[in-house]
C-alpha cells in the first residue's frame, strides 16, 4: 500500500484511495495550520524570519498535499480504465463531488488494462468448456451415455 504515492503511473484499489484521501487531507491540514501558526507567531513578535518560515512551511505542505492528492486521483482513474486527465473535472463544483463518489465506489477493471496490472491480482473471466457424464436408469438397468462438451457463457 502507498507504493510511490507521488507517482502518476499505475493503479490503486478503492481502499487505498479512501485511506489516501483521509491521510493526505489530515497531513496537509496539520502541516498547513502549523505553518499558519508559525507565521502568526512570527508576525506577532515582529519577526520577519519567523513569518517567512511559517509561510514557507504552509506553502510546501499545501503543494505536497495537492501533488499527493492529484497523483492518487489519477491512479484511481487508471484503475477504472479512465484517463488521468479526467482529474481536471474535479475543478468543477458538483461534478467534483460526483466524480469523487464514482472513484470511491466504482470497482476497478478486472485483470490488466492499459495502465497496469490489476491491484487485486484478478484475471478476466473466460468461459471454459466442461464435460458432463449422464447416467440413465431405464427399467432397472443402468446405462451410461456419452460425455458431452457444454460451453458455458
Amino acid at each position: 500500500m502507498f507504493k510511490s504515492p507521488f507517482s502518476f503511473n499505475g493503479r490503486i484499489r478503492r481502499i487505498e484511495y479512501f485511506l489516501s484521501c483521509l491521510l493526505g487531507g489530515a497531513v496537509t491540514a496539520i502541516a498547513f495550520w502549523l505553518g499558519v501558526g508559525t507565521s502568526l507567531i512570527g508576525a506577532s513578535q515582529n519577526s520577519g524570519g519567523g513569518f517567512g518560515i511559517g509561510v514557507l512551511i504552509g506553502f510546501a505542505a499545501l503543494i505536497g498535499g495537492i501533488w499527493f492528492t492529484i497523483a492518487q486521483d489519477v491512479k484511481r482513474l487508471h484503475d477504472v480504465d479512465k484517463s488521468g486527465w479526467l482529474v481536471i473535472l474535479l475543478l468543477i463544483p458538483i461534478v467534483n463531488f460526483i466524480l469523487g463518489l464514482y472513484m470511491l465506489l466504482a470497482d476497478g477493471t478486472v485483470g490488466p488494462n492499459r495502465y497496469g496490472n490489476d491491484p487485486k491480482n484478478r484475471m478476466p473471466y473466460s468461459a471454459q468448456p466442461t464435460s458432463v457424464n449422464v447416467t440413465v436408469n431405464m427399467n432397472g438397468e443402468t446405462q451410461k451415455t456419452e460425455t458431452k462438451q457444454i460451453d458455458s457463457f
